[in-house]
């Protein structure tokens, strides 16, 4: 070769290698636009002092590992504040407050209606009856046949998984024993059979369970629509493994519906015991009535002659409201001292009370001008105490929705209400905060998730609640299951989005390395968020690692 030639190779490798570093670079810097967001999620109360210390101990870990923000309530104690700012501050954290989550006054729940019950006025107070009965058949579990109990339209395994137990009862003779579940096929042991119920009315199931070595812990009362497609109940209940006796109240709104299925048992049990009893589902009056304007109150004579609060009856209230509690003393309605009301009066009273989904979950009432006041306080709240990097809008698991009186005045369906929610909260944060950025959690807005027709006690179709989202905000994707099958519907809006993984079981970090992947030719994910519900933080390293490479990157 000759020394031009050589001279001409080695100055075309050089390029080459030039060219090479170009491009590795420019896809480092790609890969570091995806993970510019690289955040702790925090979900404790942060208005007790201890847990804002507890969060900022773990702010040098966070460093090490590479995070660089913090996610958590915006209610801090106050005098934690200027730690908090310091700390986030040397660990090179910015801070994220969660803000807009339920309604600060119970009465602000979103309400569903229980219409034109029926009170009879026995001297000067007014108190439920039962126009329609509903009668739970062979409820006792009393009248059998062997292991059969009459009365039910349906039995699994009897003899084999369902027995009557003459032995372990709660009351009377003979309970439900429910046993070695697993030994059914598809890990389900049921009883049901058909109810009448009384539309848009309220009702209180009662029973009574006891466990024995139960695995899992999973008895339900469920009430089904006639076709079994859907739910007219939401409320579940928690059992231990092994339990006396114990009561439990559940209520539920009948909604549209006369008829239904009345469900109870075991849908993913294995082995153990299982033993109920007493079951009753009876209709129940103003528990947990909600006193807001857009929940109204109505007394009127069964002719339709309507009634005033403070000229014929005083007011309506349940003096142990509790949405998080079901059931209690059913309230009464006092008639003033010169009511027009007669003693023995039939009266219609339509009111609205709160449901609950699962165990414990509420939704506030997303149409009431309160609401915006309280998250307006709140973003202030923040903004004063820690002047936050980001807000955290909590729209999230919205499962009760456009039932109220103010909800159903507006004429939207759920998807445009929320739509019209969603741009309201963004703009009170703008107001506040021009310069600091929103982000919202995904599941609400996502046609792939939550977005959808027949969302539990949602009245309509959650359709198009992504056409409240703004470009600016920012979607916090928690569907991990999907592996990023649903992140080009929001690229697509031209919305940037941070994967919120780990979720109390990710502990290799491999579902969040495989979410990223799949991810990798989508535009606008700009980082991932360690998502624990649970308060477990023993892998915030390892996941880091597999996320954006730890304390590298």
């Amino acid at each position: 070769m000759t020394p031009l030639q050589l001279v001409l190779r080695a100055s075309l490798t050089a390029l080459a290698c030039t060219l090479l570093l170009c491009v590795g670079s420019a896809q480092d810097q790609t890969n570091g636009d995806r993970m510019q967001k690289r955040w702790l999620f925090v979900w404790r109360d942060m208005s007790d002092p201890n847990e804002v210390d507890r969060m900022i101990a773990r702010f040098p870990q966070a460093r090490a590992d590479g995070y660089n923000g913090v996610v958590f309530s915006y209610n801090i104690a106050k005098e934690k504040a200027p730690a908090l700012v310091q700390a986030a501050k040397d660990n090179g954290l910015d801070l994220v407050a969660i803000v807009m989550g339920g309604p600060h006054d119970r009465n602000y729940m979103e309400g569903v209606l229980a219409k034109d019950a029926l009170f009879v006025v026995r001297g000067n107070t007014a108190t439920l009856e039962q126009d329609n009965p509903t009668k739970v058949v062979n409820g006792d579990f009393e009248d059998v046949a062997g292991d059969h109990f009459n009365g039910w339209a349906m039995q699994d395994d009897e003899g084999v998984t369902t027995f009557a137990d003459h032995t372990v009862v709660h009351g009377g003779k003979t309970s439900l024993r429910m046993e070695s579940v697993g030994k059914n096929e598809f890990r389900h042991c049921r009883l049901m059979q058909p109810i009448k119920l009384q539309p848009h009315r309220q009702y209180r199931i009662s029973v009574w369970v006891k466990t024995e070595n139960m695995v899992p812990a999973d008895p339900e009362v469920k009430i089904l629509t006639p076709d079994t497609s859907g739910s007219v109940s939401f409320q579940t209940f928690r059992a231990e493994q092994t339990q006396d006796w114990t009561h439990y109240d559940l209520v539920f709104n009948s909604l549209g519906y006369d008829d239904a299925r009345l469900y109870m048992g075991s849908w993913y049990g294995k082995d153990g015991k299982l033993w109920w009893d007493d079951l009753t589902v009876e209709e129940i009056g103003l528990v947990n009535v909600l006193r807001r304007e857009g929940c109204p109150v109505t007394v009127a004579a069964e002719d339709g002659t309507a009634y005033e609060e403070g000229r014929d009856y005083e007011r309506i209230v349940d003096p142990q409201l509790h949405p998080w509690r079901a059931y209690h003393a059913q309230p009464t309605i006092r008639l003033a001292a010169d009511s027009r009301i007669v003693d023995g009066e039939r009266l219609r009273v339509s009111y609205y009370h709160p449901i609950i989904v699962y165990e414990d979950r509420l939704t506030g009432c997303i149409s009431e001008p309160r609401i915006f006041e309280d998250w307006r306080a709140e973003v202030e709240q923040a903004n004063e105490l820690f002047h936050p990097a980001a807000f955290f809008m909590s729209h999230d698991e919205m499962r009760v929705m456009n039932q109220c009186a103010l909800c159903q005045s507006k004429g939207m369906t759920p998807g445009e209400l929320l739509a019209w929610n969603v741009r309201q909260a963004a703009q009170i944060i703008r107001d506040a905060r021009p310069d600091a950025e929103i982000w919202v959690w995904s599941d609400m807005f996502d046609p792939m998730h939550n977005a959808v027709d027949h969302y539990y006690a949602v009245n309509g179709s959650l359709a198009g609640s992504w056409k409240g989202l703004d470009p600016d905000v920012g979607i916090v994707n928690w569907h991990g299951g999907l592996k990023g099958k649903n992140c080009p519907f929001f690229a697509d809006l031209g919305l940037r989005q941070i994967l919120s993984g780990y979720y109390d079981g990710d502990e290799d970090g491999s579902a969040i390395a495989e979410w990223i992947d799949a991810t990798k030719d989508v535009k606008g994910i700009v980082g991932a968020m360690y998502t624990t519900w649970e308060d477990k933080y023993g892998a915030m390293d390892t996941w880091a690692q597999k996320a954006w490479g730890g304390g590298g990157k």
